[in-house]
């Protein structure tokens, strides 16, 4: 019988909830972003960039599928993919709320 692994990093594998992937269609299943593509999308430097750090290998299927769609129906996926990865909240400016103090 093979030992049990041991120690908090397993631990936590059970622990925390990770969600689903995302099916965009039956084709693109997108998984939810690992360390890497985090690190990818705070370090993207253009919306172009932190898109293709969240969508993976999917970037260009996912492009292609949209490109002559209305870019509203764009902009609701990438809020809608944001939100069920990163969870509510997404959004918010990070430090504080409007009217919050640094002091």
């Amino acid at each position: 019988m093979a030992a049990q692994p041991i120690g908090r990093f397993y631990e936590l594998q059970k622990e925390v909830k990770v969600p689903e992937p995302y099916v965009l269609t039956s084709k693109i299943k997108i998984k939810p972003p690992t360390r890497v593509q985090m690190i990818a999308l705070r370090n993207a430097e253009t919306q172009d960039d932190a898109e293709r750090a969240m969508l993976g290998e999917h970037f260009d299927a996912v492009i292609e599928l949209y490109a002559d769609r209305p870019d509203k129906e764009y902009a609701a996926f990438v809020e809608e993919l944001q939100r069920h990865m990163l969870g509510p909240g997404v959004d918010d400016v990070e430090g504080g709320s409007e009217g919050s103090s640094s002091s």
